[in-house]
């Protein structure tokens, strides 16, 4: 199971996400900001032109189809601000995400280097334990 994980993180192309996550947090960022300001600016009736009659019964039916598109613009703000909101945590998530994996590339070639100077100071050692 382990091995397949490995082979999938493998295939991500890890130098593209680093480059490309402060972009999506900003993204993130405008796309909160946007449908926030766009919920605040809505207009809650729509302007265009309806064929209704004017009577007690038409009245009615206008008034009832009033209440539910507004009902229903009040639940698509809803839905339109929960979506941005996980997008942005989402985003955030990334980040954070992509900031571990640059401390751990740093410490890996850190490693690397040390494991190679280790190598190096055993070879050394060894070579001296052979002459004497």
């Amino acid at each position: 199971m382990a091995i397949g994980w490995i082979s999938a993180l493998k295939v991500i192309p890890w130098k593209d996400v680093l480059e490309a996550a402060p972009g999506m947090v900003k993204g993130a960022k405008r796309l909160f900001s946007a449908a926030k300001a766009e919920t605040n600016n809505q207009p809650i009736a729509d302007s265009s032109p309806t064929i209704v009659s004017f009577d007690a019964e038409g009245f009615a039916t206008l008034d009832s189809r009033v209440r539910h598109l507004q009902a229903k613009i009040v639940e698509l703000n809803s839905e339109q601000n929960s979506s941005a909101k996980l997008i942005k945590s989402l985003a955030e998530q990334n980040a954070r995400v992509v900031n571990a994996i640059e401390v751990f590339r740093v410490r890996i070639k850190i490693l690397i280097y040390v494991c190679f100077l280790l190598g190096i100071t055993l070879s050394a050692l060894i070579f001296v334990v052979m002459l004497k």
